[in-house]
């Protein structure tokens, strides 16, 4: 034990001339170089090999050789391969030193990888065994010409060689871009390009199988030599352009010149499954989003694997999409992918059954957080005396440069309102009389964005009842005025309910019976009736009469008597028959009156007679 510390004994023995030097040169663990200026040409050398440490040394046997023996083999050339068997082929010139006989060294591995594998005690070939299929793989060679002291060749050059190809034995990764909705018909069917050591070979197209509803099947053959067609492969993920409509199940493989991998189904988007609640939470990473959840209190019957998906918010179906596969049992994932700052991505956790998926929970995160923009349309939606009711716009996903926490709103630089991100309007109770300024502004977890501000008044209470009290008072005072008039005015009474108008009325109804169509039996026609009453009283209306013959008898008026006949009395009474008190025609056909009754005579003088008919002097 203990460090030891070794030591090349050099001792140089001349030919001709005894000399005898001796030098010690220290060395590493495993090797030492003898300088160029301690030994000569074609000269003897003895080399040992001593260790020592603080519990003592250790001195190897002595190895004895003239330095005119030691030739270094030029390097070898790789000239050829085989890719079935994969096999290569190199030559070295050992002619020169002497001797036709050599043995090799050779150290390969797959292009993608870093270290070495050696094989030692080679002739002119080495044969890979086992290669993996349709793999590029590196190889050296160096070599040493058989002698008593021969030295190893430089490495050659990297010589690059494909080995043979196979048909893959892995099936696609296969997954579906359906947007905010579960429809099928709004789906993308999607999948993953199969990696070289997969596919074993070089691509040659993938081949999709659809079952339809209605239980047909179709076979759609989809070349890689026609790109831009069925197909659309970018950034390492494939779409399949036409629509799935109508689809009840969908198969996706891929082939080579070899063969075809096993058919991949896809999980077709399923709802209205009962799944249990999880916890899902998403947190950003510098270049990845750390996905977690907790597993279901009562595992989840028939369901294979998880499915986590990230989508970027904006962007048209199947961009800014991708998706991992997780185990069962495991309740956490690293997404890494070219993730751009200050940009939300729907991140979404699914349960993948044999033929379905149904979606279990989702989350908004951001790769980057920054400040939000300013708050757009600020406004007062009501306003009253003592409270007003504020209103803005949310702030997009696609704008707002990070998750907004809360909106802020300040009073008169004073009382701070926080108000829950999904609400957008905000109603502020208690207010002055007066002048009031209101600001808002966005927060995110990166802080506090720039502020928008309004202004408004509102007015006290009592300054309405100032002109409330003068307004019901005159009011009152108007009220009071027209009653007094409508019980100080005259009631004229109605002539329609006239006795003789109605009597009229029924006449000439009746005589247009038989004129006109029951559509016209009550035209509306008024009939006009001028009876002379020759009583006047002459000192209240003077006026000139005729006699019979025309002449004119006088001034009506004059100190002249006028004795009234029988005649003229029993006419008056025929005039007074024709009118009688007012009559509510409504009420008396609810008494089931007809029209008869009308023609009745009633002594009783009505109110229009005694307001318009003449009276007796």
């Amino acid at each position: 034990s203990g460090t030891h510390i070794p030591f090349l004994l050099v001792t140089c023995l001349c030919c001709k001339t005894v000399c005898l030097i001796s030098s010690v040169v220290e060395g590493t663990n495993v090797s030492g170089v003898i300088p160029r200026e301690l030994y000569t040409s074609y000269s003897d050398l003895t080399v040992l090999v001593k260790a020592a440490n603080q519990h003592g040394s250790a001195t190897s046997t002595m190895a004895a050789f003239n330095t005119g023996d030691i030739k270094k083999p030029p390097t070898p050339e790789i000239t050829h391969h085989c890719p079935q068997p994969l096999e290569i082929y190199w030559i070295v010139q050992c002619e020169d030193q002497g001797s036709s006989d050599q043995h090799c060294e050779v150290q390969y591995r797959p292009q993608d990888q870093q270290g070495w594998t050696q094989e030692e005690d080679i002739l002119r070939s080495f044969l890979l065994l086992t290669p993996r299929p349709y793999t590029v793989y590196e190889f050296q060679v160096r070599c040493a010409c058989e002698g008593p002291q021969a030295l190893m060749s430089d490495w050659s050059s990297v010589y690059k060689a494909w080995s043979s190809e196979s048909a893959p034995v892995k099936a696609l990764d296969v997954w579906s871009d359906c947007g905010v909705t579960s429809e099928l018909s709004q789906c993308a069917l999607m999948w993953k390009e199969m990696p070289t050591w997969l596919a074993q070979g070089k691509v040659l197209g993938y081949v999709v199988t659809l079952s339809y509803s209605n239980g047909t099947v179709a076979v759609v053959n989809v070349p890689m030599s026609k790109p831009g067609g069925l197909c659309v492969c970018q950034e390492k993920r494939c779409r399949f352009t036409p629509s799935l409509w109508g689809v009840s199940g969908v198969d996706v493989s891929v082939y080579n010149s070899q063969g075809a991998s096993k058919p991949a189904p896809l999980a077709l988007p399923t709802s209205g499954l009962q799944v249990p609640e999880l916890s899902f939470t998403v947190n950003q990473d510098i270049l990845s989003l750390n996905v977690s959840w907790s597993l279901p209190p009562q595992p989840i019957e028939n369901m294979h694997e998880y499915v986590v998906q990230y989508k970027q918010v904006g962007l048209p179906p199947t961009q800014g999409f991708d998706w991992i596969i997780v185990h069962q049992n495991h309740t956490s994932v690293i997404l890494r992918g070219d993730f751009e700052n200050h940009t939300a991505y729907n991140v979404s956790l699914f349960a993948v059954f044999i033929n379905s998926s149904c979606l279990l929970a989702s989350a908004i995160s951001y790769s980057l957080h920054g400040l939000p923009p300013k708050v757009t349309e600020f406004k007062v939606q009501r306003i009253s005396d003592s409270h007003v009711t504020l209103s803005w716009q949310h702030i997009s996903l696609t704008q707002s440069k990070g998750l907004i926490l809360c909106y802020q709103l300040v009073l008169n630089n004073v009382t701070v309102y926080n108000v829950s991100r999904d609400q957008n309007s905000l109603h502020l109770l208690g207010l002055t009389s007066g002048h009031h300024q209101v600001w808002i502004r966005a927060e995110t977890k990166a802080g506090l964005g720039p502020s928008e501000t309004i202004n408004f008044s509102t007015e006290n209470s009592h300054g309405f009842l100032k002109y409330l009290v003068p307004g019901i008072i005159a009011g009152m005072l108007l009220l009071i005025i027209i009653i007094v008039q409508m019980k100080t005015c005259a009631k004229v009474p109605d002539p329609s309910n006239s006795k003789l108008l109605q009597q009229m009325k029924l006449q000439f109804n009746s005589s247009l019976t038989a004129i006109f169509s029951p559509l016209e039996s009550n035209p509306k026609i008024s009939e006009l009736e001028v009876v002379e009453n020759p009583f006047w009283d002459a000192n209240a209306c003077p006026r000139k009469r005729s006699s019979p013959d025309g002449q004119t008898e006088g001034v009506v008026g004059e100190e002249r008597t006028h004795i009234r006949t029988d005649e003229e009395a029993e006419k008056e009474e025929d005039a007074d028959e024709g009118y009688s008190k007012i009559i509510d025609t409504d009420e008396e056909e609810r008494d089931g009156g007809e029209s008869g009754s009308l023609l009745e005579d009633d002594q009783t003088v009505s109110d229009y007679e005694k307001h318009f008919m003449p009276v007796v002097v």
